[in-house]
């Protein structure tokens, strides 16, 4: 990190991305899911490697865990930890925020297209 590096710059490092929001939020709102269940639940077309790579990221970075059962055939699950559902007041400010730009996005199109007729 950098010395006077801003809390906005951390927090976009460490949940931000295409895909490290959709998994916290994933994994805040369903019971622990399996690799190929929250690869189905996550809207988008994620590969395997990029899922995996996102999974290690947030596991390293503490906001998720890894529960292997030490099974066979394997079954592996990953959950929100407690540190990881810190994220949650943000990322449901981002979900609200972004659903109200979507409603007057598409507002303000309908109006442009009701002005232009």
């Amino acid at each position: 990190m950098k010395e006077n590096e801003t809390g906005i710059e951390i927090t976009l490092e460490i949940v931000c991305g295409k895909w490290k929001g959709l998994i916290l939020w994933k994994l805040l709102h369903e019971k622990p899911m399996r690799f190929n269940q929250l690869r189905r639940e996550i809207d988008g077309e994620i590969s395997s490697r990029i899922l995996s790579r996102e999974l290690r990221k947030l596991t390293d970075d503490g906001l998720i865990e890894r529960i292997d059962y030490e099974m066979v055939p394997p079954k592996v699950e990953y959950r929100i930890t407690p540190y990881g559902k810190t994220t949650a007041s943000f990322l449901t400010s981002m979900n609200e925020w972004g659903l109200e730009h979507k409603r007057m996005s598409t507002s303000r199109k309908e109006m442009a297209r009701l002005i232009n007729k």
